[in-house]
């Protein structure tokens, strides 16, 4: 039996944050939007009265109210300034290594307290690092009010003069080089910082990225109504308000490109085959790089220069109110030996339920958490049960008494959700001389095809996702016309 393609202005492969941003501008827009949703794939799950959400990083947390602002589309309970400013004292998150425990604030003079606390024998030389930063961080307020569009920022302009004279008065050093000095403690503890606040994986990071990272929210607030999935929420509602169609696939079993028609996909199952003017592609670059066989060369250029090296997984755990110690912050990252590799349950970043959030947990209860890291080749081999050991014996160094009050330790979702296509939980590396201003893989692949996702700007979190979103956005419009 023939199918009969339907044609749509943009097709959306993907319901990431960055495609949604794009697809619901050109929605409102009134370009004919389809959004082809994993049907399997759940990115909350639900039990017992608890609710768990995984994420990737710290910043799909914490989201700044900033950030939320650079989408005009989103309703105005969703970019309510709650909490910052200069008299709140209340601390981000919180790094744990094994001989020191760090809150994090955004005021300085107490943050500093904190390493007086746990680096007594190298203030000079933090003092000295944290100086440099804040140089750079003059810079960068420099080049933000020079630099147009502004809701882009910090992308680097793509003008013929900037390509070719791409000086910005950023220093190019990098931490090994600053810190060569310092206790493996403190390398640890700016490392783990940046790896908490992105996806990208590195030893040492460029001195003006630690500094955009570092102190770009100690004047910002936090929206602290919700988390990553509510945001999401408002844009499908959005999208769907604007006339945008959604349909839910098992996945895609091939995609054509033809340069006059666009974009020809055909679904396994043989159920549709859809036509589309452009496509974003909006999952991991590397479960979508196959789709286009001989003809993908430059999905598959780009998806060699950044691959996943570990996959975060998440161990959902219920646990009473009681066992939590006092100080521990609702967000942790937390390292049991620094000589050891991350994965195996020797790193974890933590996420509790808020005191009190019956939304989140029964009375007296605290849903928690735990992402772990696999390395990627070991993924589809490593039982996840082998993990869990790991993850419990770490656990148990930070809960006193943890067996005596866990109600469950649940590791059902990642096993279902593992081998979805959607799955976005991973923790990338790429060539160590990128340009963090210019990202890694571009949203614009080849003519009409875009790519929206957290290999665009790993080093940035959600707002790197923002700011894909918000460019392959006008640059489809732009070319719409």
């Amino acid at each position: 039996m023939k199918h009969h393609p339907k044609i749509f202005d943009v097709a959306l492969l993907g319901a990431g944050l960055a495609g949604l941003i794009a697809a619901t501008r050109l929605a409102k827009e009134n370009r004919s939007v389809l959004l082809l949703k994993e049907e399997k794939y759940r990115s909350v799950y639900a039990r017992d009265g608890y609710r768990f959400v995984p994420f990737s990083n710290f910043s799909e947390k914490l989201i700044k109210t900033n950030l939320l602002q650079k989408i005009p589309f989103l309703t105005d309970r969703r970019r309510e300034r709650k909490g910052g400013g200069r008299s709140e004292q209340k601390a981000s998150f919180q790094v744990i290594l094994p001989e020191s425990r760090i809150d994090l604030y955004h005021e300085r003079p107490v943050l500093q307290r904190e390493w007086k606390r746990e680096f007594p024998g190298e203030l000079n030389l933090i003092e000295n690092f944290y100086a440099a930063l804040d140089r750079t961080k003059q810079v960068l307020k420099k080049l933000k009010s020079k630099e147009l569009p502004d809701p882009l920022f910090p992308v680097h302009p793509r003008s013929f003069i900037k390509r070719w004279f791409p000086f910005d008065g950023l220093p190019k050093g990098r931490t090994d080089q600053w810190l060569s000095i310092s206790s493996p403690e403190f390398k640890k503890f700016i490392q783990l910082q940046m790896i908490s606040r992105g996806n990208l994986l590195s030893d040492s990071f460029p001195v003006s990225l630690v500094s955009y990272l570092l102190l770009n929210d100690e004047m910002d607030g936090w929206w602290k109504s919700g988390d990553l999935e509510d945001v999401k929420q408002g844009l499908l509602e959005k999208f769907i308000q604007s006339g945008g169609m959604i349909e839910e696939i098992e996945g895609v079993e091939k995609a054509e490109m033809k340069w006059r028609e666009g974009f020809t996909l055909s679904l396994k199952g043989g159920k549709s085959i859809f036509q589309s003017r452009s496509l974003i592609l909006n999952a991991p670059l590397h479960r979508v790089s196959g789709l286009f066989g001989t003809r993908g060369k430059a999905v598959s250029r780009w998806s060699k220069k950044i691959r996943p090296h570990d996959v975060l997984i998440p161990f959902f755990l219920g646990i009473r109110e009681k066992v939590t110690p006092v100080g521990m912050r609702d967000l942790l990252i937390s390292i049991l030996d620094l000589k050891k590799p991350r994965e195996g349950g020797n790193l974890l970043l933590l996420s509790l339920s808020r005191r009190g959030d019956e939304t989140q947990a029964p009375e007296g209860k605290r849903a928690l958490t735990v992402q772990s890291l696999l390395p990627f080749e070991k993924s589809e081999k490593d039982p996840l049960s082998d993990l869990e050991d790991g993850v419990m014996k770490h656990l148990k160094h930070l809960f006193p008494f943890l067996e005596n009050h866990i109600e469950f330790i649940d590791r059902k979702w990642a096993d279902d959700q593992m081998d979805c296509w959607s799955y976005p939980h991973y923790l990338y590396k790429t060539d160590s001389d990128f340009q963090w201003r210019k990202g890694v893989v571009p949203t614009r692949i080849s003519n009409r095809l875009y790519f929206t996702g957290k290999e665009n700007f790993p080093q940035l979190g959600v707002e790197g996702e923002i700011l894909s979103g918000l460019k392959a956005g006008e640059e489809i419009s732009n070319k719409f016309g």
